[in-house]
């Protein structure tokens, strides 16, 4: 009896502890989960977000729930393969223009550095080129590609399930999860979609911070590059530097270090910028105290990388009504 009462103690002394440890096992596992072994979670919700709305537009037009489904999932199926065709082209028509514009620039560079190469062995550089093609990561690049394909369109068929059948999923969850629960759930989503929409706004920011940056610094396609910087954006610290580091190192190469310099500057300060902006927004909207959505972001970053970025502040509100939910 002692035993048991004592442990009955220690569980009402330490109850939101104990709440709080769990809460963190069970959104690391369901994370992780969704991260390594469900990847078409995240094309699933990508799309049933984008064209639910096309979906509700078919339905106010009396056209059947299947079809009006399979035309939202088709629309934007397109709307991707245009974007992905239109920006790879203009992304090849400007690497044609800048090499043909600097041909004999980047073939005397290619000649000082090539010395500095040492393949050993009397190997030629291009046996080189053909063992590094033999390499692990050359097989580990194509199963991953493959097995994104394979999850996109696994996410495109449970989207447009989620679609048509939404209703009865609804009345499956309400059937399988208590009313309490659901109730303290539909409070969240609203948490989640303005943490949807704070990162929208983000990204238009910092596209918009970046494409007035490349106009001043007369950088080729700025409006094209800085969208893309803005789509990449979205990848946490690693998403806008693919497209910045290409482009200081050809002004590098050009010997236009002021152009070089003020990229590096604006990388920093679009970086700054939106760090300092999304701890003010979300600190606001979801009222939690900056420094706890610094932490909860970097925390999730680290442990989950790009769904972090949600994962992280979504645990501090849940931590936070554990910890303050008795007190209101």
């Amino acid at each position: 009896m002692c035993k048991g009462g004592g442990f009955l103690e220690f569980r009402r002394r330490y109850k939101k502890l104990i709440d709080l440890i769990m809460l963190l096992l069970i959104i690391t596992v369901l994370t992780l989960t969704i991260k390594y072994y469900f990847k078409p979670f995240i094309w699933m919700v990508i799309m049933f977000l984008i064209a639910n709305p096309l979906y509700k537009f078919f339905i106010r037009l009396n056209i059947h729930d299947k079809i009006a489904g399979a035309l939202s999932i088709l629309f934007v199926n397109l709307a991707l393969i245009i974007f992905v065709i239109y920006l790879g082209g203009s992304i090849f028509i400007l690497l044609k223009k800048l090499y043909e514009g600097n041909i004999k620039l980047i073939e005397d560079l290619i000649r000082t550095y090539i010395g500095f190469i040492d393949v050993g062995d009397g190997k030629s550089i291009a046996g080189s080129v053909i063992s590094i093609l033999n390499q692990d990561f050359i097989k580990t690049g194509a199963i991953t590609t493959g097995e994104g394909i394979v999850a996109f369109f696994i996410g495109n068929i449970c989207a447009f399930f989620i679609l048509v059948d939404r209703e009865k999923m609804k009345d499956l969850v309400k059937r399988l999860i208590p009313r309490d629960i659901l109730y303290k759930a539909k409070y969240q989503g609203g948490n989640f979609k303005q943490m949807i929409g704070i990162q929208v706004i983000l990204v238009l920011i910092s596209t918009l911070e970046i494409i007035i940056g490349f106009i001043v610094f007369r950088v080729p396609k700025a409006v094209l590059l800085g969208v893309i910087c803005g789509i990449l954006d979205i990848l946490p610290y690693v998403g806008t530097i693919i497209v910045f580091v290409p482009i200081i190192i050809y002004n590098i190469i050009v010997e236009d270090y002021i152009v070089a310099f003020g990229l590096i500057c604006l990388y920093i300060l679009v970086q700054v910028i939106r760090e300092v902006l999304e701890a003010k927004f979300l600190s606001d909207k979801l009222e939690l105290h900056p420094l706890l959505v610094l932490l909860s972001i970097y925390i999730g970053i680290k442990l989950f990388r790009v769904l972090g970025i949600v994962v992280g502040p979504m645990y501090g509100i849940l931590a936070k009504d554990i910890i303050y939910g008795e007190d209101k």
